[in-house]
């Protein structure tokens, strides 16, 4: 892909940013007309007031104003509400507790997991990455879940696993968690470093995997664990949990358009906005509020189902994106302390992901497609990444200050599905199936996993050179057809994939013994697991080269948490708008008796297995539908075992358990990292270049210092570079870490590798530290500094000179007093 070095950042990016929506709405039910800001927000309710205020007046709100208009319901309308059974019928205090860990993994010579770019060479950081975990209980019956949401692409099994192995060799955590009521999310940036999965699907692309990123992700996820635990611990009176939710416009925009249009007019009909047109992505925010009823905040746990694509793979920072961004936004508004002492109350920010499938921020990507940063509104990718996240982060600060107290029970279920095995029998399902008589099919089964041709052409946030979307095993027009398209299409290089899908891979699916003969439509590119359903035969074959079942596992874990009147549907995939709204639906209506009224599909929860959209969607064969690997019946098949979860819940009866996610070892692992730091002319921390003497609000400043490798020490919990603010007897105050967005960390050796790969040795190598100030920086003396670690030489560390800034250019740091935005409208 082209490859692009952004340099430069407005001061419009500071601090926690802005965002917002022209709608936004209060609690359940109907949203406020457009236009209503929801009122005045208390002062009392944040810790850092003006900072939420400059963020709720940010002209970054009004970046596409007008694209979308109220619409006329929220996504899902309750139907009439029941009751819990019990003495839980009436409950409406939980104990709980958060938590918070960095997890942000090595920042140099890796690409970003998400974006499967091996072009793709990080060498800094742009925000870090964090692990956010909630521990919730019901006193009524006792029962307590574990939430967790991680700045990170994709949630494989195999973290799952660490992570449960963790927690059953933990005394303490054993006695109250397990596979059951433990929930795993990724947020899905695309800018964090890859290849942690122990299958060798999700290392391929970034040349095998990675110990190091494995563990720091698990042992982080683990230690925003215990501090949750301990958190609930050490505060057992319980209180009110609220719940929030509303309209959030002009955010994100359908992607998959083509594939959208599949769906039953009738069906689309049933989703529109005051202006008549059809809502074809999911504008619904749903916020838990925690705080306790003595006033202290304990978190938020917020849900908006967009694709955390803002930063595209040209950009070589790694970053948490839109939700990290805006996470960071409301934990610094709180004052977070992000390393607690156990048990104490701290303020945690989750952003986490709900049904994204073709959800994408970029609002003018049909104007500006990929790579251009205007797509997502801003003139580059980091002030667009501002606007996306400010947006949401507006919504949540309007969502704090509101909602109806949860009411119910906390349950649980947890069951594992081997996925390419399911016939759909459930007549319930088979009953309500939408698509027309040309997409059916006699037996209605899943099929081995396989990934269609059009899988490699990407989405349209950042396609790919060699493919295109829609291909088909259609026959209309036949050969000449295929012929005519292929010339289209593909301007540049790439294969004639029309016709070599016409003339071979449309007829993969009659081979014996591959199982892959239900994939309809999809010109099948690429099995996943051939060994699993072929008898045996295969495995002794492939498996001993780990192509078969190590590649990606049939086995998925579906679960289902209940805290009052809430679920939340994890679910490995990631889920289109029509397909969540199929299946909160379903729940919806199966758990309405015993009194759920909201249902949140939470994707990319506790495995990954790509994407889930309709039958009609699936027969466009769009990126998201050569991405439905066990093909056309997929959703069905989730929907059939999602009910019998729901069922199992609504009884208060138990599930088997299912067969149990496999564990592989991974066999693709990438060159083992050699330490090989030299100082150069200079010993390691010597300052290569200064600071201006002085500097104004808006300004960039940066210092260089010779550096060691940055794997050496990922500095968790702390940070490469620093800002620090003379005091007035001297000292120097932190104002600033790599965390936050206007301060960057830049690596750079003496020669950066073409592939993200450690070279032999690293040689010379420099830090930089980038402070974009914000327009509100006060006037001082200030100054920057970088820590590291030399292998061999040790610790080190290097300041710059002193400079001074003169004082404020304006009240807010989020570019207020800045000219208009390039790509407003």
């Amino acid at each position: 892909m082209t490859r692009c070095i952004i340099t430069t950042l407005l001061g419009v990016l500071l601090l926690s940013a802005c965002g917002g929506d022209s709608s936004l709405g209060g609690g359940r039910g109907t949203p406020p007309a457009d236009g209503d800001n929801g009122g005045a927000m208390p002062d009392s309710l944040f810790a850092e007031p003006q900072m939420a205020r400059c963020v709720l007046n940010s002209p970054m709100l009004e970046v596409g104003q007008g694209l979308d208009a109220p619409g006329l319901r929220l996504d899902v309308d309750s139907p009439a509400r029941g009751r819990a059974s019990g003495h839980c019928g009436d409950n409406q205090t939980f104990r709980f507790g958060s938590g918070i860990a960095d997890v942000t993994g090595p920042v140099a010579l890796k690409s970003g997991a998400g974006w499967e770019d091996t072009a793709q060479v990080m060498r800094g950081i742009h925000t870090r990455q964090f692990a956010r975990a909630y521990a919730i209980e019901s006193p009524c019956n006792g029962k307590r879940v574990m939430f967790l949401s991680a700045d990170i692409g994709l949630m494989w099994g195999s973290l799952r696993l660490g992570v449960l192995d963790a927690i059953a060799a933990d005394d303490d955590l054993s006695r109250f968690y397990n596979g059951d009521n433990v929930m795993l999310s990724a947020t899905h940036t695309h800018s964090g470093p890859a290849g942690y999965s122990h299958h060798e699907a999700g290392n391929a692309l970034h040349l095998g995997y990675d110990d190091l990123v494995y563990r720091t992700l698990v042992d982080g996820m683990v230690a925003a664990i215990r501090l949750a635990h301990a958190n609930i611990q050490a505060n057992p009176e319980p209180g009110r949990v609220s719940l929030a939710s509303g309209e959030l416009l002009n955010t994100n925009i359908n992607r998959s358009r083509p594939a959208f249009a599949m769906n039953p007019a009738d069906e689309r009909a049933a989703f529109r906005d005051t202006r008549g047109e059809e809502v074809d992505v999911n504008k619904r925010v749903v916020q838990l509020n925690l705080r306790r009823d003595n006033g202290s905040p304990v978190g938020i746990i917020n849900w908006f189902g967009v694709h955390p694509t803002v930063i595209g793979p040209e950009a070589d920072l790694v970053s948490s994106d839109c939700k990290g961004f805006a996470a960071q936004g409301f934990e610094r508004i709180m004052r977070t302390r992000y390393s607690p002492h156990p048990g104490e109350d701290t303020f945690v920010a989750a952003f986490a992901q709900a049904d994204e499938g073709d959800s994408s921020p970029n609002i003018f990507i049909n104007e500006f497609p990929h790579p251009d940063p205007r797509r997502g509104g801003g003139s580059t990718v980091f002030e667009s990444n501002a606007i996306s996240g400010n947006k949401q982060l507006a919504k949540a600060l309007r969502l704090w200050g509101q909602g109806e107290a949860l009411s119910g029970p906390v349950d649980y279920r947890l069951m594992h599905v081997r996925m390419n095995q399911v016939t759909v029998t459930d007549p319930v399902i088979l009953s309500r199936l939408q698509h027309p008589p040309a997409l059916d099919a006699a037996v209605k089964r899943t099929c081995n996993a396989a990934l269609g041709v059009s899988f490699p052409a990407g989405a349209e946030d950042g396609p790919g050179p060699i493919s295109y979307e829609g291909i088909t095993c259609a026959t209309d027009g036949g050969i000449m057809r295929a012929i005519a398209r292929d010339f289209a299409e593909l301007t540049g290089p790439g294969l004639p994939l029309e016709i070599v899908s016409s003339l071979l891979l449309c007829n993969t699916q009659t081979l014996p013994l591959l199982g892959l003969g239900c994939h309809a439509e999809k010109p099948v590119l690429l099995p996943t697991n051939l060994g699993e359903s072929a008898g045996g035969v295969l495995d002794l074959v492939l498996n001993p080269l780990g192509l078969t079942t190590n590649f990606e596992s049939p086995v998925q874990p579906l679960q289902i948490f209940r805290i009052g009147n809430l679920a939340v549907v994890g679910l490995p995939w990631e889920v289109t708008t029509m397909s969540a709204r199929r299946l909160r639906a379903l729940v919806l209506e199966e758990l309405a008796p015993v009194g759920v009224d909201t249902v949140i599909i939470a994707g990319l929860t506790n495995d990954f297995i790509h994407y889930l959209t309709t039958r009609e969607e699936y027969a466009s064969q769009q990126y998201e539908g050569a991405s439905t690997v066990y093909g056309p019946w997929s959703l069905a098949a989730v929907k059939q075992e999602t009910r019998r979860l729901a069922l199992s819940m609504r009884d208060g009866e138990a599930i088997a358990a299912g067969p149990a996610y496999p564990r592989v070892t991974p066999v693709l692992r990438r060159p083992p990292y050699i330490p090989s730091d030299t100082p150069g002319s200079a010993p390691f921390g010597s300052l290569l270049e200064d600071v201006p003497p002085s500097a104004e609000p808006g300004d960039t400043v940066r210092a260089i210092f010779q550096a060691g490798h940055p794997r050496n020490d990922l500095m968790l919990g702390d940070s490469y570079v620093f800002v620090e603010r003379q005091r007035l007897d001297g000292s120097w105050q932190v104002v600033a870490r790599d965390q936050d967005p206007a301060l960057w960390f830049l690596w750079q050796p003496t020669v950066l590798p073409p592939l993200p790969l450690d070279p032999i040795p690293t040689g010379p190598s420099t830090a930089e530290a980038r402070w974009h100030l914000p327009a509100n920086t006060p006037a001082g003396i200030y100054r920057l500094r970088h820590q590291g670690v030399a292998a061999p030489g040790g610790a080190y560390s290097g300041v710059s000179s002193p400079f001074t800034v003169a004082g404020p250019l304006a009240a807010c740091e989020d570019g207020s007093d800045l000219p208009p935005i390039s790509a407003a409208r």
